[in-house]
C-alpha cells in the first residue's frame, strides 16, 4: 500500500479531471516528478508549477497552452518539456531553458515575443545533445513582423548537431540561418519549414533553401547526408533547393513536399520516391518533377489556373505506381503520356470539375489507352462533375 501511495504522490496523469481543480491539486504534491495531462481546455499551468523542485517530466499533449509558468527554468531536474510558450515578460523568455537538460522533443512557440537574439541564444539549444525533435514557431496571425529580427532569433536558436527532426513554422525571415546553409545538421532526417505572409521585408525574398557560400573552403561538402523527408510551404519566390546542383547533396532524400511555392524547380535527385506538389506552380517547374527518376508516388493539386498537366512531368517516371490529381478546377483532360506508365497501380482524381465527359464519346478527359495499363488496379474519380459515373464498377465503362 505504501508503494501505491508513493507512486500516486510522485506521478499524476489527468485525462478527465476538470481543469479548475488542477492548481489546488499541485499544492498537495510538492514531491511530484511527473505531470501528464491532456486537458483540451487548459490554456495555462498554475504558478505553483515552477515550485515543484522534484518535477522531471511535464507532458502536455493536447493542451492549447498560451503561456508557460514563469521561471520554469528553476526546475533544473526537468528532463521532458513538451512545449515552451514564450512570453514577453521576464521569466517567460527562452533563457529559461538554459540550464535544463532536456530529452526527447520540445515545441517552442510564439517566438515573435522574443525581445532580441541575445534572449534567444540564452536558451542554449546548441548544447542540448539529448533533444531529438525541435519545433519552433511564430504567431502566424500577428501583423507587422520584421523578417530581419526573425532571422537573428532563429540564428541564435541553433540546435545541437545530432537533432533528428526539425520544424520551423510561420517563419518570416528573408533567408534561412547559417546553421542550415552550412549543413550543421548532419543527423537530421526530417525538416518542415513554412513561411508567414505577415512579415515586412521577409520570406518573399527567399530564393533557395540552401545558399552556396562562395567563400567556403569546402564548396562541394556533403550536404544533409541523413535527410529523408523535406517539406516546404508558402514561399512565393523560392526557386529551388540549391543554386548550383552537383556534389553530394541530399543523397538520402526520399520524400519531398512542396506546397504553394509557385517558382520552385525540382532538382535532379534519384533518391526521391514520394512527392507532393500543391499550389499554382508554373508549368516549367512542374515539368522538372521528371528529375525524380525513382519516384513511385506523386500527388499534385490545388491549381485553379492550369487547364492541362505538362506531358514532361511523366516522361521519366517509369517507376510511378501511385498518382493522385486533386483540385485542378480548370483541368480539361489528362495527358496522354499517362498511358505509358506501365507500373501505375492506382490513379485517383478528385475535385477536377472541368474534366470533360460526353454521353456519345465517353470520358473524354481520360485517355482511352489507360485501359491497356495491366498493372492498374484502382481508378478513382471523385466529385468531378459527371465523369465519375463512367468509372463506376457497375454502370461505367
Amino acid at each position: 500500500m505504501h508503494d501505491l501511495i508513493h507512486d500516486f504522490a510522485t506521478s499524476l496523469g489527468f485525462t478527465e479531471v476538470v481543469s479548475s481543480y488542477f492548481p489546488s491539486l499541485l499544492k498537495e504534491f510538492v514531491s511530484l516528478r511527473v505531470i501528464k495531462e491532456n486537458f483540451y481546455s487548459l490554456y495555462c499551468l498554475p504558478k505553483q508549477t515552477s515550485k515543484l523542485g522534484s518535477l522531471q517530466n511535464l507532458v502536455l499533449d493536447g493542451c492549447p497552452l498560451t503561456s508557460t509558468p514563469q521561471r520554469i527554468g528553476l526546475l533544473t531536474g526537468l528532463k521532458t518539456l513538451g512545449c515552451f510558450v514564450v512570453g514577453s515578460k521576464k521569466g517567460y523568455q527562452p533563457g529559461e531553458l538554459k540550464n535544463l537538460n532536456l530529452y526527447g522533443s520540445i515545441s517552442i512557440t510564439y517566438l515573435d515575443r522574443v525581445k532580441n537574439d541575445k534572449d534567444a541564444k540564452e536558451a542554449n539549444l546548441s548544447v542540448k545533445a539529448n533533444l531529438h525533435s525541435l519545433s519552433m514557431s511564430w504567431d502566424i496571425d500577428r501583423p507587422h513582423r520584421y523578417g530581419s529580427k526573425e532571422v537573428k532569433v532563429l540564428e541564435a536558436l541553433k540546435p545541437y548537431p545530432s537533432l533528428k527532426n526539425l520544424e520551423i513554422i510561420a517563419f518570416g525571415g528573408f533567408c534561412f540561418p547559417s546553421w542550415i546553409n552550412r549543413s550543421v545538421l548532419e543527423k537530421v532526417v526530417s525538416i518542415r519549414i513554412t513561411s508567414s505572409k505577415n512579415c515586412l521585408y521577409g520570406s518573399a525574398e527567399v530564393e533557395y533553401f540552401e545558399e552556396e557560400d562562395d567563400h567556403s573552403r569546402f564548396p562541394t561538402r556533403r550536404r544533409f547526408p541523413s535527410l529523408k523527408r523535406l517539406c516546404i510551404w508558402f514561399f512565393d519566390n523560392l526557386k529551388g533547393l540549391v543554386k548550383k546542383e552537383g556534389g553530394e547533396k541530399f543523397p538520402m532524400l526520399e520524400e519531398m513536399e512542396i506546397l504553394y511555392c509557385p517558382m520552385f524547380v525540382f532538382p535532379t535527385l534519384s533518391s526521391v520516391k514520394k512527392s507532393e506538389v500543391h499550389g499554382g506552380t508554373h508549368a516549367t517547374g512542374l515539368s522538372t518533377i521528371s528529375n525524380f527518376s525513382s519516384l513511385t508516388s506523386l500527388r499534385v493539386g490545388a491549381n485553379s489556373q492550369a487547364r492541362s498537366l505538362p506531358e514532361e512531368i511523366f516522361k521519366s517516371l517509369a517507376n510511378l505506381k501511385y498518382l493522385t490529381i486533386s483540385y485542378y478546377k480548370n483541368l480539361k483532360e489528362l495527358p496522354t503520356i499517362l498511358a505509358s506508365l506501365n507500373a501505375l497501380q492506382s490513379l485517383t482524381i478528385y475535385y477536377c470539375d472541368a474534366l470533360e465527359s460526353h454521353p456519345e464519346e465517353g470520358v473524354k478527359g481520360l485517355p482511352e489507352e489507360l485501359r491497356h495499363l495491366t498493372a492498374l488496379t484502382n481508378l478513382g474519380v471523385i466529385d468531378c462533375a459527371d465523369v465519375g459515373k463512367h468509372c463506376d464498377a457497375e454502370i461505367g465503362e
